[in-house]
């Protein structure tokens, strides 16, 4: 069977990653000109691209195209009884959505199944929001992630930081491995006794 032929965006980002050094997000976006170029990697990756990333950075780490992996997404079964378990509520806000989303707890990129015990609800908000951290993320497991086992938490408080201590919270967590939740939380619970 011959092969697809690549979309345009797809094909200007294997151009770009080609030299298997770092690439930013940002410049990838100024190139294709797609809010959603993550997708298209992700995209590469499942047709069997070997694409690392790097918080928002990416490279290609070989320029042998493997067999791929397409997505895999749940069969109505496995989402009746997501729907049931879960109570057709966001696991992270608690909110009724009408859109309300299939989400990979640990994402497919880090190998997560799609069984049910990997599968949550999550509103449109919620989703982009993991979406956005997962990209982020340099942490090598997805254990303990508020976004990922968001049950093993009692809830979460949104709150803005000035720019300083918002850098200066992100490069802790860099430093220590953790993720800037759980750092933040780890500090609170130390002040407060707990």
């Amino acid at each position: 069977m011959a092969e697809k032929k690549l979309s345009q965006a797809k094909q200007i980002i294997l151009d770009m990653l080609w030299g298997m050094e770092w690439v930013e997000g940002a410049d990838i976006f100024k190139a294709v000109q797609q809010t959603y170029y993550d997708r298209r990697i992700r995209e590469l990756r499942e047709s069997g691209w070997q694409i690392q990333t790097y918080g928002t950075k990416y490279r290609l780490v070989s320029l042998e195209k493997l067999a791929g992996n397409e997505r895999e997404y749940p069969s109505a079964e496995q989402k009746r009884q997501v729907l049931e378990r879960d109570k057709g509520t966001c696991q992270i806000c608690g909110t009724r959505d009408e859109h309300i989303q299939f989400d990979h707890k640990v994402p497919q990129e880090r190998l997560g199944k799609t069984e049910v015990a990997n599968i949550q609800l999550l509103c449109r908000t919620c989703n982009v929001e993991k979406r956005g951290v997962c990209k982020r993320c340099t942490l090598e497991t997805c254990d303990g992630c508020p976004y990922a086992y968001p049950e093993l938490f009692g809830g979460r408080f949104v709150i803005m930081l000035d720019k300083p201590l918002t850098l200066k919270i992100r490069e802790d967590a860099r430093q220590k491995g953790l993720s800037e939740s759980v750092l933040v939380a780890k500090f609170l619970k130390s002040h407060y006794g707990l």
